[in-house]
């Protein structure tokens, strides 16, 4: 998964934690490299790009928040799917926030993008919708490839595909899709313009009807676009980032077995062979076999991890995906008819978490991939208090119970660091066992 902003950024995921356990045992894979540039408050200046929020269930603001103690200054345009756009000059003092309403700023539009250049580095920005069942960074830059899983485009439900265009120059993409039925190309999916600082949503459902779990691959032909999953059902609206590629390997390392939760690990197979899956899921005191999945070429899979009753409903487990062949994939959390969606979790050396969402978190889960210890280093980066623990090895634990002076996160922002990459998954306190997608910014 790639989504830069200033230092980076990926999905976590947000589940409610009740009488969750406050540390997990698990595997992870080996460390990964991140190609994602690193927070640094020196830059000359920083471009943020926040897309997919609308109107109505998919409300909500664009939150921009200056880590550093010296005054910034953003210029920030706000465009809608009508083409009608907005420009305006913000000032954001030290250590302070700011928030905008795309609709207060432009009323004539569906969807909008928002886009925002800061004189110096230091700025971090995410997008939230007003229920807070949906949370997502923004990205420094655009993308020429992404792909998604899990959508649905069910009655009662909105899968979308929201696309900005953060450059001076049109893009052209190609969009495909994956479901049990097979590989589809819908021609009004192919040779879509994205205009120059333009914002393009693409309605799933339009061409790919009533169906559930579906895949989805984005080619950019011509110049780049910032990609965000849109999905809608009538528990809220939540985010997927998505992923640059395809993977053989995938870690969920926070995923619910409570009852009455609903917890699915969704595939999508972009090759034209079968993909063989072996999921392994880990709960603490509990011996649980692999579960395993063929799933045909350009075709969809899912294994539900809860209900199952080879799982127990023990808190939260860690589940790792591995394939013979790139698959693509995402977590399907909720209750009932209302899923979220939520993309696999990435390996990074810096985490920045702040709490956009204003409620706090109900947990913070740190996984350490398998080797040696982890040394971790957790800084509120207002007040410069710090804290440092060791991770072992193939493990998941609380952040608040790692690290001593850390009990309330609420309104913080803080920066985590490691000798190695290490996964940050954070959860909101939001619903009983409803899903909702949080954010954490991640760098090298």
């Amino acid at each position: 998964m790639r989504r830069p902003v200033v230092i980076g950024a990926a999905l976590g995921l947000g589940l409610v934690g009740a009488g969750a356990a406050s540390s997990l045992i698990g595997s992870l894979p080996p460390a990964q490299s991140s190609a994602t540039p690193g927070f640094s408050a020196r830059v000359e200046s920083t471009a943020l790009y926040c897309t997919g929020l609308g109107t109505g269930v998919g409300a909500g603001h664009v939150v921009f928040t200056n880590l550093t103690g010296t005054p910034r200054e953003l210029s920030v345009q706000v465009v809608a799917d009508s083409g009608q756009s907005e420009s305006r000059g913000v000032a954001l003092g030290p250590h302070a926030s700011t928030s905008v309403v795309p609709q207060n700023w432009v009323a004539d539009g569906h969807y909008y993008g928002v886009s925002a250049i800061v004189s110096g580095g230091g700025v971090v920005g995410a997008e939230v919708t007003t229920s807070a069942t949906g949370v997502a960074p923004c990205s420094a830059q655009g993308e020429v490839s992404w792909v998604a899983a899990g959508f649905s485009t069910q009655v009662g439900s909105s899968a979308l595909i929201s696309l900005l265009n953060p450059s001076a120059t049109p893009a052209v993409v190609n969009l495909t899709t994956m479901s049990a039925n097979g590989f589809a190309a819908p021609a009004p999916f192919q040779g879509l313009a994205v205009g120059p600082h333009a914002e393009v949503t693409v309605d799933l459902g339009k061409q790919v009807v009533d169906t559930d779990n579906v895949g989805v691959r984005l080619n950019v032909v011509h110049g780049a676009v910032v990609a965000l999953g849109v999905q809608s059902g009538p528990g809220g609206t939540s985010f997927d980032v998505g992923q640059a590629a395809a993977s053989s390997h995938a870690d969920f390392p926070a995923v619910s077995t409570a009852s009455g939760a609903i917890a699915q690990v969704r595939i999508a197979n972009p090759n034209d062979a079968v993909a063989q899956l072996s999921v392994s899921v880990s709960v603490p005191g509990y011996q649980i076999a692999p579960l395993s999945l063929q799933v045909r070429g350009f075709s969809t899979g899912v294994v539900s991890i809860t209900p199952n009753t080879a799982i127990p409903p023990a808190g939260f487990a860690v589940v790792h995906v591995s394939a013979n062949e790139p698959v693509v994939t995402g977590l399907a959390l909720g209750a009932g008819t209302s899923l979220g969606l939520s993309a696999p979790s990435a390996l990074a050396r810096q985490w920045l978490l702040s709490d956009f969402s204003g409620r706090g978190f109900a947990k913070v889960f740190l996984g350490a991939p398998a080797g040696p210890a982890v040394h971790v280093t957790v800084t509120d980066l207002l007040s410069a208090r710090s804290a440092r623990a060791s991770l072992s090895g193939a493990s998941v634990r609380d952040l608040r119970s790692l690290v001593s002076g850390f009990s309330s996160l609420r309104g913080a922002s803080v920066l985590v660091t490691s000798d190695r990459p290490i996964s940050l998954t954070s959860l909101l306190p939001v619903g009983k066992v409803e899903p909702v997608v949080a954010s954490a910014l991640y760098g090298r």
